[in-house]
């Protein structure tokens, strides 16, 4: 049976001398492993329209007897040239693609999580502010993955929160309002709980990283994964060293 879907290239492996086996986040079928014949040649027709972190239009042969299909056609849909020009914003797409073939299901359509991935690459490609772009993606495949943060109103007692939150319960699963923390002392700084409070208004984060980092410990606890993202560390490496040259 032949299939055609869009897919985004998460990651590819030898298979024999000339061969690939590419992992797919496809829109209609989720994540997808596929064998490409020959696709070390020269004559190879897909060329880049099945690089990691590209995103094509495939046509595919599912037999139903092996989870490994065969792509008969593929067509470019977007390379991203602008995010592979910049090391943290490749470095940052790789942690997408890793959580995502780590914690989707194979064979089940993902509809919003692959709109929310292409969305994310595009802004880390050629948006207004591509360093939100991961927190905010964290922010939304934990709500796909049903674990979503309660932002807008109150986690203790529901009531709706104008302004930032009083604080933010990530054990709880969301912002708390300035009665129920009541003498309390807050978690986290202002400027995180006000972060907090830009990310429903879409507006510009001030310091993106920290919810990053407080949204990959959350993903990373409720969707039952204790590995290590080998992405996420080259993330802070390339971050480290990015750092370091410029004093």
């Amino acid at each position: 049976m032949l299939k055609q879907t869009k897919v985004i290239v998460l990651h590819r492996m030898p298979y024999s001398d000339s061969s690939l086996i590419v992992k797919g986040f496809c829109f209609d079928f989720g994540v997808q492993s596929f064998l490409v014949k020959s696709a070390k040649s020269h004559k190879n027709p897909f060329k880049s329209s099945l690089d990691p972190l590209a995103e094509s239009e495939i046509v595919f042969h599912d037999s139903g007897k092996s989870d490994l299909h065969f792509i008969r056609e593929a067509t470019l849909i977007d390379w991203f040239p602008n995010l592979r020009k910049d090391l943290e914003k490749t470095a940052m797409a790789e942690v997408m693609a890793e959580i995502l073939l780590r914690y989707l299901p194979t064979g089940l359509s993902q509809e919003l999580e692959f709109r929310y991935t292409e969305k994310a690459l595009q802004v880390l490609d050629r948006g207004n502010c591509p360093q939100d772009a991961l927190a905010r993606w964290m922010w939304h495949i934990a709500d796909c993955a049903g674990y979503a943060l309660s932002v807008d109103d109150c986690i203790r007692c529901g009531n709706s929160i104008s302004g930032n939150p009083a604080d933010f319960l990530f054990e709880s699963g969301g912002a708390l309002c300035k009665d129920c923390l009541g003498f309390f002392l807050p978690h986290y700084s202002p400027e995180f709980l006000n972060d907090i409070a830009r990310l429903t208004a879409r507006m510009p984060l001030h310091d993106p990283r920290a919810l990053e980092g407080e949204f990959f410990k959350y993903l990373k606890t409720h969707l039952g994964e204790n590995r290590e993202i080998k992405s996420y560390r080259w993330l802070q490496e390339v971050r480290g060293y990015a750092f370091s040259t410029t004093d």
